[in-house]
């Protein structure tokens, strides 16, 4: 992790044990959580998911005396304040050290720069805006910020609706009204209302969430239209309703002036989140909205005062970057990578959510937006062919030979050359599977050489009962695992419940499971498939690994399927 200038939160520190019981500390600890003695169990300051990402941090932490970093949030006097967790193990127990990152000198620097923005914002903003404390709501002028109006929340909404002449007949209208405050009350922000009034105009609210030590307020920016009609300068005509970013619209328009009439040099950056349907079939599309909303905050994180960004389609956004030297873009994609990904995986370690970006500059690559877009796309292509989760800068010189090659595949692949040769391919394989002998080690060192060409992979290692290498074909004689899951007992806790493992990007475990993460990173795997095969009395009996190195490309989920077939048909038989 980026060392940054921090400050101690008053130098806390305590001991606990993996189900996180306190089991000692020093006296900041217990006036953090206000209690007289170590009797309590830490998920009393900890947000729900972070108590379970903490519970499975600390179980996969490793019998090795370092340290290791875990970011939470804790909520002392019912404040929220993000922190690191610098954790050591003592035996069988841990000592933490919160090292606060809410008061760091960087966040403080763009907590001021956010309250300048603010400020700056309602004073666009045509007379009014409101705040709400968590408890009551004040309405305020906005030139001279005087006070009109405090009171309770239904108080408020009956001032509200008679103020601003609330057309309370208008079903959309009324829809917006209750949503606006049940967000509010949930402290839910970033969000954009249209409301009808009774003379047939239109005026927006724009919800926005600002912090302090002390306090969470959500501020309200109204803005009052002059016409009947909502005009493409509304945010309700030009804002994604979920995200806040703009739409599609809305982002194609101001891309095409800026490139094709302004002429104004930029880069144009394509993000798309990886594994999004997945994420939805597994977790919901209420957690799905959950992690387009994150994406959505993590490209604002990253570019703000550098560009604007819009979401084009369900899980695919576009960014118009004001930068074209590659230095600056890299750190401004970076950002946004590593956000998604720590920010997903903190909240549902099994989600694996991260992004792929592919990004084009005017006018180095192309003199319009229309191709400019065209080669931005065809980046992203070659960034998700090669693992996801990273960003392709386009470099013709490179570049458009894999575009080329990919073109070829395409061409194959619609002829039905490509099914046909793959086809070919399983049925040779399966037939010499048929054939194998358990007391022939070369036929099996065959099978797997040519299910290892096949699935375009570095290496197939198996390994016995007492996870001992009995077979290694590919890349190297390397064994990577033997040792690491002799030596950890929950290595297989993140299997899912069909006996395998797989990853198409083992980055994402860096947030996740430290130690897994190491062992890959330091092999140089980039994706693995591991299947697990176990005997009638559930004791394991086999493990087969597939693993990709880098640079990588993810598993066709059609060649996953195939693996696993091959994998349970060698498990009947060494």
């Amino acid at each position: 992790m980026e060392q940054i200038n921090q400050r101690r939160l008053s130098d806390i520190t305590f001991v606990i044990d993996k189900n996180l019981n306190v089991k000692d500390g020093n006296r900041s600890f217990l006036r953090l959580v206000q209690k007289t003695d170590f009797n309590i169990n830490l998920s009393y300051i900890l947000e729900d998911s972070d108590t379970q990402n903490f519970k499975f941090f600390l179980e996969n932490f490793g019998t090795k005396q370092e340290k290791r970093n875990f970011i939470a949030t804790i909520k002392p006097f019912e404040n929220f304040i993000s922190c690191i967790f610098t954790v050591s193990r003592e035996g069988e127990l841990f000592r933490i050290v919160i090292e606060e990152l809410s008061y760091s000198r960087q966040l403080l620097d763009k907590a001021l720069l956010e309250s300048r923005e603010l400020t700056a914002l309602i004073q666009n903003f045509d007379t009014n805006y409101f705040i709400f404390d968590g408890k009551k709501y004040t309405l305020k002028n906005t030139k001279d910020l005087t006070t009109i109006f405090t009171g309770s929340k239904e108080e408020f909404e009956a001032y509200f609706s008679k103020t601003f002449k609330i057309n309370l007949y208008h079903d959309d209208t009324v829809a917006q009204l209750k949503s606006m405050f049940e967000n509010i009350s949930n402290f839910i922000s970033n969000k954009y209302y249209t409301f009808l009034q009774t003379d047939k105009k239109l005026f927006t609210i724009h919800t926005l969430k600002t912090s302090t030590r002390s306090s969470s307020l959500i501020i309200g920016a109204i803005n009052l239209n002059k016409d009947n009609e909502p005009t493409m300068n509304t945010y309700s005509e030009s804002r994604d309703g979920l995200t806040g970013l703009y739409n599609k619209k809305a982002i194609t328009e101001m891309a095409i002036k800026k490139i094709n009439e302004e002429k104004s040099p930029c880069s144009l950056i394509i993000l798309d989140a990886d594994k999004f349907k997945e994420c939805n079939d597994s977790y919901g599309h209420i957690f799905g909205d959950r992690v387009l909303v994150t994406i959505a905050s993590c490209i604002t994180d990253a570019i703000k005062g550098k560009g604007i960004a819009g979401r084009i389609g369900g899980d695919e956004f576009l960014i118009i970057l004001d930068l074209t030297e590659e230095d600056d873009i890299r750190n401004v994609t970076r950002n946004i990578r590593t956000g998604i990904q720590w920010n997903i995986t903190n909240v549902e370690p099994g989600s694996m959510v991260t992004c792929s970006m592919g990004i084009a500059r005017f006018p180095l690559h192309a003199k319009n937006y229309e191709e400019l877009f065209q080669i931005a796309d065809k980046s992203l292509y070659i960034a998700k062919y090669r693992g996801r989760n990273c960003y392709i800068i386009y470099k013709p010189e490179i570049h458009d030979k894999i575009i080329i090659e990919n073109k070829q595949v395409d061409d194959r692949v619609a002829s039905g050359q490509f099914y046909e040769e793959n086809v070919s391919k399983k049925l040779e394989i399966l037939n010499l599977l048929s054939k194998v002998k358990k007391d022939k080690p070369a036929s099996i060192k065959k099978l797997l050489e040519m299910l290892r060409e096949h699935l375009q992979i570095s290496k197939i290692t198996i390994y016995d009962e007492n996870f001992d290498v009995t077979y290694i074909v590919g890349a190297d004689s390397i064994d990577v695992r033997g040792k690491y899951i002799k030596s950890n007992k929950h290595y297989f806790q993140i299997f899912n419940k069909y006996g395998f493992f797989h990853q198409n990007n083992t980055n994402v475990l860096g947030s996740i499971d430290g130690d897994r993460y190491d062992m890959y990173r330091n092999a140089n795997i980039a994706s693995i498939l591991e299947v697990l095969a176990k005997d009638k009395k559930d004791n394991p009996r086999l493990l087969i690994c597939f693993d990709l190195y880098k640079p990588g490309r993810s598993f066709v989920r059609d060649e996953v399927s195939f693996a696993l077939l091959v994998a349970r048909k060698l498990s009947e038989i060494l």
